[in-house]
């Protein structure tokens, strides 16, 4: 085949020239035909000419001419015009914002002709064409979505692809975050056709209208309200309630509940036609449908009139619920292969979930955790790979349903649940058990008088020869360890021990599920059980001892949560030397063998030993050097590796930060643990300049630990920090940023411990830390942690620096006074009460209205010292006096009679 040479001549053709005076030039016309004739032919060689060829004709200015002109001329064959249209697509992605407006106005106007062309595929691409013009373009494009809405209304040969181009408009505009505004502008205009359609018999895509309605509904429903009649869709869609589409019965069940999710009104007179449909559709064969309709109970239990919408179906749904709760068969097949025994099988890579490790912040010196307590690998008694199923939300929808209902469930549930459990397939006896724990936090005090026998079954149930009996037996256990644990009586072998032991004794089950379920359930008890725990430290350990022994990937990292967990619950009981040497030994040799800092397991043991060595305290002593030198070596190896990423992004990947972030938190530990034994580590490293460094990076949570970290410093060595510690606190005052929640928190608690060993030499900082203060604390969310560790922190300035002036103090000092007390007693909380002293003594014009505030933070306290209780009487006396008898009197009746009594008790006032 011959071709057209292309020279620079020819690439420059048409660079100025104006698409209505635009003509092809023959050669090139000819040399594009050629390439796409070639690109036909299914042959590597031939294809890699076609690349070629390409790639130098992208450098034409008017290339989309060329394309444009060839998919809208019936003189090539389908095949070529196809083709054409699909290499214009792709040239409109690249040069499109380089057209001028009349350029831009003539080819959308091209496009408009052509979707109305004889040849389908060519309809087809220029679809596609308009679409990715569409996308950025729907503002400067006003007469696309009339037209289109236009010629569908129409119904003619022309409509389906109409149609179809306004799904595909539609669907970009769901994940293109346009302001609502514009969103509206196209719903408008489009949905209202829609919502009629969808009720016209020879409709073919009612599906498709459904589905996408449905998806703006779920992310624009306000949007949505304004621009269709909602009354009327909902009617069209119950119309369609009986088609055989069983896609079509999931997205109509699926709009039944975006109403009810969003109480629409329009849903009210149709409510017992829709729950009696629902609970039909619970029925289904196809689990699917099933599942959506289901969506709907659990949609409703968040509604305030949940009780008043199910109460008269109540008895109707919990049978369907339970029944629905049994294992499916598509899920018993996803799980087959973890039904046996199987403890000695390695992990597969579906069985290792991705290892999070918490977040930390500190403030009032103790640290704070989030973590959600029954998400992930708590929620084992289904493997999270299978997804959200029909048994899943049946048991979800069951458990909501308690909670609003309470007892008044159990005349109903307790007989249906009793004959499941007694039924001879033990799939039906694992749902009854399944439901037993789905009920267990709304009806526990109905259940009281029946909670012994039942633990006592449930301890049995731990021994079923089924793993998935024992598997949800676990959790459900994990259930009621509440009552467990808190349940008075004189011997703790009659449920407290014989629960522990059973879910330790399934550690080492010859099940991986079931171990992972009772390590889950075990982690529940500890925490529940906390002090309880401590004469049982010993046997604990040795279930411990021999999961390290049998475990594998998975369940390794929920050991070393439950040994975080048992850390945290028993607190320095755990540093007893028979302890550490058995705890220590397998945990650090999990740790040295591991050399991978960015392996998941790796991460596991490091988070684990920032839980436990807190509690180890200077039992921890032995292992502290090689711990220490690890995260030092992987904070500077991470460090290097960012530098050589930045420098060479083309010859390095970005490091991953989130082993380095750990070893923070380790570090962090250890001074908190080891405290002045620590010192030595800090001293003869540079890990205060390797600070400096973290403490700027661009991670929240690098930034986060690293700071925390610092603070936790500054009480155990400053003399060693004060040397350059001007040059740190700018970072930390450039963190005091509400927006980032942990590492403001830390932050301006690191502000306080400086304050409290600066004192007055803090000073010249103070401009920039008062401002960032009182900007955080003028709309104080009073429960949030970040707010009590910058009040703490101001009020300490106010005792070091107590002549610093403030905008609207007496408010500042108000809600200051709201945030203290809620800390526990502790020696910040001391400081900052002896600076709330200074700044309301040296500022006589405190608004009067707002003293009652201090007083009720002056009543906060447990255990308070001697010499500042004698402070804050002489400020209560002294306000007292100021007010005159009569005032103080009018004054003292607006409080309540506890708090009058707790001033009495501690100031005799």
């Amino acid at each position: 085949m011959t071709h057209a040479p292309m020279t620079n001549s020819t690439l420059s053709y048409g660079l100025k020239m104006n698409w209505g005076e635009w003509r092809p030039q023959e050669s090139i016309l000819k040399n594009i035909e050629e390439t796409l004739q070639l690109a036909l032919v299914p042959n590597s060689e031939a294809q890699k000419t076609v690349q070629d060829r390409l790639n130098v004709m992208q450098n034409l200015t008017d290339f989309s001419n060329y394309l444009l002109f060839i998919l809208g001329s019936s003189s090539y064959s389908e095949d070529i015009r196809s083709l054409s249209g699909i290499l214009l697509k792709n040239n409109i992605l690249l040069v499109y914002t380089r057209f001028s407006a009349e350029d831009s106005a003539t080819i959308k106007n091209e496009c408009l002709r052509l979707l109305k062309d004889s040849s389908r595929e060519v309809r087809m691409s220029i679809s596609n064409v308009i679409v990715i013009i569409a996308k950025d373009n729907l503002k400067t494009w006003p007469e696309l979505i009339p037209f289109l809405v236009k010629t569908f209304v129409a119904q003619d040969e022309f409509s389906e692809i109409s149609l179809t181009t306004l799904f595909k408009i539609c669907e970009e505009l769901i994940t293109s975050q346009k302001p609502q505004d514009e969103i509206y502008r196209i719903t408008k205009e489009v949905f209202p056709k829609f919502v009629e359609y969808v009720a016209v018999d020879k409709c073919m895509v009612r599906q498709d209208i459904v589905r996408l309605t449905n998806q703006f509904l779920q992310d624009y429903f306000q949007v949505m309200k304004q621009s269709v009649d909602l009354g009327a869709y909902l009617r069209n869609v119950m119309r369609l309630a009986n088609v055989e589409d069983m896609d079509l019965q999931k997205h109509i069940c699926h709009t039944f509940v975006i109403y009810v999710e969003n109480q629409e009104p329009t849903l009210l007179p149709h409510l017992h036609d829709i729950i009696c449909y629902l609970m039909e559709k619970c029925r289904h064969e196809d689990q699917d449908v099933a599942l959506q309709a289901c969506e709907f109970w659990l949609a409703t239990t968040k509604l305030n009139t949940c009780r008043d919408i199910l109460t008269p179906y109540i008895e109707k749904l919990l049978p369907i619920l339970l029944k629905n709760m049994k294992y499916s068969s598509t899920e018993l097949n996803m799980i087959k292969d973890s039904l046996g025994a199987d403890a000695n099988n390695k992990d597969l890579s579906k069985d290792i979930s991705p290892f999070h490790m918490k977040e930390r912040n500190v403030g009032d010196g103790e640290e704070y955790f989030s973590d959600e307590d029954l998400e992930g690998s708590n929620d084992d008694f289904d493997d999270f790979y299978v997804g959200w199923t029909l048994r899943k939300c049946s048991a979800a929808s069951l458990d909501s349903i308690a909670c609003k209902f309470g007892e008044e469930l159990l005349p109903l549930l307790i007989p249906l649940i009793s004959e499941m459990l007694r039924h001879s397939d033990y799939l039906v006896k694992e749902s009854a058990i399944l439901a037993l724990g789905a009920i267990a936090e709304g009806c526990m005090l109905g259940l009281k008088s029946e909670l012994p026998d039942l633990v006592r079954y449930l301890i049995c149930s731990m021994n079923d020869e089924h793993s998935v009996v024992r598997v949800i037996t676990c959790w459900t256990l994990s259930r009621y360890v509440s009552w467990i644990v808190s349940i008075r009586t004189d011997n703790p072998e009659e449920f407290f021990v014989p629960v522990m032991t059973i879910l330790l004794k399934h550690f080492v089950d010859d099940n991986k599920r079931v171990q992972r379920a009772a390590i889950s359930a075990f982690c529940i008890f500890q925490e529940e059980a906390q002090l309880k725990l401590i004469p049982y430290i010993d046997f604990i350990l040795e279930g411990f001892k021999y999961g390290f022994e049998k475990f594998h990937c998975r369940s390794l990292y929920l050991l070393y949560d439950a040994i975080g967990v048992l850390a945290q619950s028993v607190g320095s009981h755990l540093s007893k030397e028979e302890y550490v040497n058995k705890l220590l030994p397998p945990l650090m040799s999990k740790f040295t063998e591991l050399n991978n800092f960015c392996d998941d397991h790796f991460i596991a043991v490091l988070e684990c030993l920032s839980n436990v060595i807190p509690a180890l305290e200077v039992s921890f002593l032995p292992y502290s050097e090689t711990v220490y030198l690890h995260c030092l070596q992987l904070i500077n190896d991470t460090l290097i590796a960012c530098i050589n990423y930045q420098q060479y992004p083309n010859e390095y990947d970005p490091p991953d930060k989130e082993p380095m972030n750990v070893a923070h938190d380790v570090l962090y530990s250890m001074a908190l643990g080891l405290k002045t034994h620590f010192v030595k580590y800090v001293t003869n490293s540079n890990l205060i300049y390797l600070l400096y460094t973290t403490m700027q990076d661009g991670s929240n949570l690098i930034r986060q630990t690293s700071i925390a970290l610092y603070g936790e410093l500054i009480g155990l060595c400053y003399p060693f920090l004060a040397s350059n510690v001007n040059e740190y606190i700018p970072l930390i005052i450039k963190n005091l940023d509400e927006h980032t929640d942990g590492v403001c928190n830390n932050a301006a608690w690191v502000i306080g411990k400086l304050c409290s060993v600066m004192g007055s030499n803090i000073q010249q900082f103070l401009p920039e830390i008062l401002n960032a203060f009182v900007h955080i604390l003028r709309a104080p969310a009073i429960a949030r942690t970040m707010h009590k560790t910058v009040a703490i922190s101001l009020c300490i300035i106010f005792f070091v620096c107590p002549d610093v002036t403030i905008p609207e103090m007496d408010v500042i000092v108000k809600n200051c006074c709201m945030l203290v007390r809620n800390v526990r007693d502790s020696d910040e909380k001391d400081l900052a009460f002896r600076g709330l002293c200074e700044i309301i003594i040296r500022h006589p014009e405190f608004n009067k209205n707002y003293f009652i505030f201090f007083c009720d933070a002056a009543a906060s306290w447990i255990n308070i010292r001697i010499d500042l209780k004698e402070i804050i009487r002489n400020v209560l006396l002294s306000f007292k006096q100021q007010c005159g008898d009569e005032n103080w009197a009018q004054f003292y009746c607006q409080f309540p009679e506890a708090l009058k009594m707790k001033l009495h008790d501690l100031y005799g006032v």
